[in-house]
């Protein structure tokens, strides 16, 4: 046996919720669970005392956009910015820095008008004070509403896609929104694949360091340039070098349907794999986001009159390219915040005649925010997958109910209903909109307050999900959204070797200190690619 892991709590999250003291290790794979005394007898070189810590599957993130984490961790962030001076005054730093090596363009995420002291969108203007020379852009935090500079927008209405987008983009106030935001990446200069495998390695490091093991991302347009091909062949390289530490499924995103149709024509199918990388669904977008009041409501918002937000596909779109994935063997995965908008993917996959012989048929719905009990029973009824993201509550709880107003509040964020139902519901961050600190996240999920511990008693506190089902929305639940359930998201025999080791048992400690307890080291295939010093 090449390693053993004794003396540990050790939850396998099987079906029987077992509980063992040691784990062994062969060619990447478990081949023991059981007691110490067991373990004492078997012939291993390499031992690893977990001194009674927790040992448990490997954390799985089933929703991020990884590539674009490292893109603005690299660029300007403005997630701490409590106005607009202070974006302006991040960009002139970041200039200023350049100065000996001057930048062809600026690129800035993170900015969130409700946590400012005067609420307000920037302007084209105080952008152009920065540059009348280069293309400067700043995205909000949700990553569907962006403004930008004079040159900016001058190089966005020569691409060949404007018309398209031109209902999404102010060319007096700089205010772009939806596609139009995706789109502005390919005005700036494409990094080379070097370039973007450097990328992947750097966002690979930090995820080892939170206990993942697996990630579930969008990452094809991700970049500038939106050079999808180069993007897929720089996982596909680093894969088959072995350097690849982390399980990659690919939530392939494509704006336009022709895009997502060529993609499939070309021969791509949801399970086509390589060692760590692996082919997942095709990922559309529906709607847009609570915060820019864009995502597709049934009701005009509460403080926006008239305003149902906006959708980017038609029903008669929707059903016939879910008829395409169906025929096709492709999974897919639907960007969907508002009502409206889950209704109208609920009502297409309901209408595909071809699903029933779709053997990658576990369609599902991102983020699920603004849901009602109706929606729910249909999710439940016709097997559709949630991917939910805990962080959200931090980010949304003050800002929902002026939004959507108090009638609507029943069953929203509704993530145990959800599991009570039976729908297949996974764990995500979103990140980079929000972090994606696995133990932040359960600890959203189970005490529904946010990082400061507010409100006491959880905000929609029905809701709150106890400390074993939140870990198995980033472990089993998430192997299941991936069809990896018989490889991943359990420590069972002939399963892969993937740990994560905590440094309290957060099965046990008050659920207040989840948020603080410390990864202490993440096993992919049985070695080691993180330990805390």
């Amino acid at each position: 046996m090449d390693r053993i892991f004794f003396n540990g709590c050790i939850r396998t999250l099987d079906d029987r919720n077992t509980v063992a003291q040691a784990v062994g290790v062969e060619n990447g794979r478990v081949v023991f669970v059981g007691s110490n005394e067991e373990a004492s007898g078997i012939s291993c070189e390499d031992r690893v005392d977990l001194k009674g810590r927790l040992l448990l599957p490997g954390f799985v993130d089933s929703h991020m956009h990884m590539l674009n984490y490292a893109y603005v961790e690299n660029s300007v962030k403005l997630f701490d910015c409590r106005s607009v001076e202070d974006m302006l005054e991040a960009a002139r730093k970041k200039m200023e820095e350049n100065k000996k090596t001057p930048v062809s363009w600026l690129y800035c995420r993170g900015w969130n008008e409700e946590n400012f002291e005067n609420p307000r969108y920037p302007h084209k203007d105080e952008l152009d004070s920065l540059s009348s020379e280069i293309p400067i852009i700043m995205v909000r935090v949700c990553g569907h509403v962006a403004v930008c500079n004079t040159p900016g927008l001058e190089k966005l209405q020569k691409i060949k896609e404007f018309d398209e987008i031109a209902k999404d983009v102010n060319l007096e106030t700089g205010l772009i929104k939806e596609n139009a935001v995706q789109f502005y990446y390919s005005v700036l200069d494409a990094p080379t694949q070097a370039e973007v495998e450097n990328y992947i390695k750097y966002s690979v490091k930090k995820l080892n360091k939170c206990g993942f093991t697996g990630i579930q991302s969008d990452d094809l347009g991700a970049l500038p340039g939106k050079n999808w091909k180069r993007i897929m062949n720089a996982y596909k390289a680093l894969d088959e070098r072995g350097e690849l530490n982390l399980r990659h499924y690919e939530q392939c995103l494509f704006e336009r349907a022709e895009d997502a149709k060529a993609f499939i024509e070309e021969g791509y199918r949801t399970g086509q794999r390589g060692d760590h990388f692996t082919i997942g669904p095709v990922k559309l977008i529906q709607d847009g986001s609570l915060g820019a009041r864009t995502a597709a409501m049934n009701e005009p918002y509460e403080d926006s009159p008239g305003n149902t937000g906006i959708i980017t596909f038609s029903q008669e779109e929707l059903n016939e390219l879910f008829k395409l994935f169906d025929q096709n063997q492709m999974q897919a995965a639907v960007h969907c915040i508002g009502d409206r908008a889950m209704d109208m993917v609920i009502e297409a996959i309901k209408n595909s005649p071809y699903r029933k012989d779709n053997l990658k048929g576990r369609h599902g719905i991102v983020h699920c925010q603004i849901t009602n009990p109706q929606i729910l029973k249909e999710m439940a009824e016709e097997d559709i997958l949630a991917y939910i993201q805990p962080v959200f509550v931090d980010l949304d709880m003050n800002t929902v109910e002026p939004a959507i107003g108090a009638h609507r509040m029943e069953g929203i964020y509704a993530w145990k209903t959800m599991l009570d139902l039976g729908i297949h519901a996974s764990g995500g961050s979103d990140a980079p909109v929000d972090s994606f600190d696995a133990m932040e996240n359960i600890y959203f999920a189970v005490t529904r307050k946010n990082i400061s511990g507010q409100p006491e008693e959880g905000w929609i506190p029905s809701e709150k999900l106890s400390v074993d089902e939140a870990v198995k929305l980033f472990t089993k639940y998430a192997a299941y959204a991936s069809y990896t359930e018989n490889e991943n998201g359990t420590i069972e025999t002939g399963k892969n070797a993937d740990f994560v080791v905590l440094e309290k048992d957060i099965y046990e400690i008050d659920p207040d200190e989840i948020k603080t307890t410390k990864v202490d080291m993440t096993v992919l295939g049985g070695k080691t690619v993180f330990e805390r010093k």
